[in-house]
């Protein structure tokens, strides 16, 4: 009685793993892979209060690119990219002073996942991402683009509100859990690890850009 019971139990137990991997081998079958090539305007600016002066930092630059994207379902897929950014001008105002400086171009590999915990169909989503990075660029601009190199690695999650069809609010919060830096360097950033960032979006130019399926890791800047 106990031998016919342990080997039931046992062929229940294989029963269950056999369902496991044979789900788990047609969600993979169903994956789907999507080339897309990009080219990006890149437009942030950096408020900050020094020394009882008002600092305003302008950057500009544009990044061109391409991104595979394998979607396995719809909460969870999988991004791989390479982007360059040939080069990048700051304008630098603090009182009456203007300075203008030129960094480097830059090219960047990375690969991350990203899983929805709500799904991005609903009115309020919700995604945690992974990706891991390599960063070439060096100096002067336009010059020894493999002088140098960092590798590094985030982990975030990010929030979206939808207000009807006329905007969405975006919260995200990112983390850099490690930096490794090799050859000769640029200043470390002072930008801390922790990034906390708020935004508005308009969902009809982004579905006019098809920007739906735009990864965590936005370019080679978030991973430095």
């Amino acid at each position: 009685m106990r031998t016919s019971r342990a080997s039931s139990q046992r062929f229940l137990y294989l029963g269950c793993a056999a369902a496991l991997v044979c789900s788990w081998r047609s969600e993979l079958n169903s994956q789907q892979l999507k080339l897309r090539p990009y080219a990006s305007l890149s437009l942030p600016t950096r408020v900050s209060l020094e020394n009882g002066l008002l600092h305003v930092r302008q950057k500009i630059g544009m990044t061109v690119g391409a991104r595979l994207i394998m979607t396995f379902n719809e909460r969870f897929d999988v991004v791989t990219g390479i982007a360059y950014m040939p080069g990048v001008v700051t304008f630098h105002g603090a009182g009456r002073k203007i300075d203008v400086a030129t960094g480097s171009h830059v090219l960047s590999g990375s690969t991350g996942a990203r899983y929805w915990l709500l799904p991005p169909t609903r009115t309020l989503s919700w995604e945690v991402h992974t990706a891991l990075g390599l960063v070439f660029g060096g100096q002067p601009a336009y010059e020894d683009l493999f002088e140098s190199s960092t590798v590094s690695g985030i982990l975030g999650t990010a929030v979206r509100y939808q207000i009807g069809q006329i905007v969405s609010l975006h919260l995200r919060v990112q983390e850099r859990l490690y930096r490794v830096r090799f050859g000769q360097q640029q200043p470390v950033s002072s930008r801390p690890p922790l990034q906390i960032s708020f935004g508005l979006g308009l969902p009809f130019l982004e579905s006019a850009l098809k920007r739906s399926a735009r990864p965590f890791a936005e370019g080679p800047e978030t991973l430095r």
